[in-house]
């Protein structure tokens, strides 16, 4: 038996004190003092060779198209407060007469972001009409409608975050204007080339970063503002003429929005794939806004 306090003090006097307590409680239940060790540390319990309790696994959610991708987006004919980022189509009148479309992006403070032909990369003032003098050469631009590039916020968010530094890349390096299929200088780009890299940018600058479902009405190579249209509104994700039709009537906007859009729900009506021939030259079309034009718009795939 044990009596009177222990006069050992600290980690070896605690180590004494419980190695006697052992004793004791070995004595009592028969154990030899070998069975009785103490032992000051203890090992980390492993759960890989604990069997945890069985969880319910989660039920698979159905698949179905994501909102973003299906929602149908503003449409705006100017430039305003809250559209940093929206895509601006115009249409454009050189001086021989021909017409062609220019898209461009606004930016922060009634801005325009394009590719100007003659004058390369810019940032102009909005203007709805008028007259661009592009070294000699006399544009009549006019406004035809614009509209939000992405349906999720968190990505508009980020989009509109970064698009004057993007824009800023192409400003700085003084990128030249060229049509599609031209390389005039080692790096140019149209209007519609321009866009598709603020919007898209790529690993490089020569390719922009195309999203999956991006139509490609014009072959695998090309990709037109009419194609970036088709994107925009998210016309061709619906299933079928109906859809399409009823997309159209929500959308609203002006009459050369719905007029153009219907023609390009009509394309799409057989439901083939939106695919043909690379080597087919750039559609022409006309003006849907105002009754016939003296020459058709030429609507150019990316440069």
């Amino acid at each position: 038996m044990i009596s009177g306090k222990s006069k050992s003090r600290g980690p070896a006097g605690f180590r004494l004190r419980a190695a006697h307590a052992l004793l004791i409680v070995a004595a009592l239940l028969g154990m030899s003092p070998a069975q009785a060790v103490y032992r000051d540390t203890v090992a980390a319990l492993s759960l890989a060779g604990v069997a945890l309790p069985a969880r319910a696994k989660p039920r698979a959610a159905p698949v179905r198209p994501p909102a973003a991708e299906t929602k149908a987006l503003p449409v705006v004919t100017a430039a305003g407060i809250g559209q940093t980022g929206y895509v601006h189509y115009w249409v454009i009148t050189a001086p021989d007469g021909e017409e062609e479309i220019q898209v461009g992006i606004e930016l922060s403070g009634g801005r325009i972001a394009w590719a100007f032909p003659e004058l390369g990369v810019q940032v102009v003032p909005f203007f709805a009409e008028g007259e661009v003098d592009a070294r000699g050469r006399r544009f009549q631009v006019r406004h035809l409608y614009g509209l939000r590039p992405f349906a999720g916020d968190a990505a508009m968010r980020t989009f509109r975050e970064q698009v004057e530094h993007r824009v800023a890349y192409w400003i700085d390096n003084e990128t030249a204007y060229c049509f599609s299929g031209t390389r005039e200088r080692e790096i140019c780009l149209s209007c519609m080339g321009l866009v598709m890299q603020v919007l898209f940018p790529g690993k490089t600058p020569a390719y922009p970063g195309i999203p999956r479902d991006f139509p490609r009405t014009g072959g695998d190579l090309q990709y037109s503002t009419e194609d970036l249209l088709l994107y925009l509104t998210r016309l061709h994700l619906l299933p079928g003429e109906p859809a399409r039709r009823q997309r159209i009537a929500v959308l609203g906007g002006p009459p050369a929005l719905r007029e153009e859009l219907t023609r390009l729900s009509a394309q799409l009506a057989d439901d083939r794939p939106a695919v043909a021939d690379a080597a087919k030259p750039p559609l022409k079309r006309r003006v849907s806004a105002r009754p016939p034009a003296p020459k058709p718009i030429v609507r150019r795939p990316a440069g």
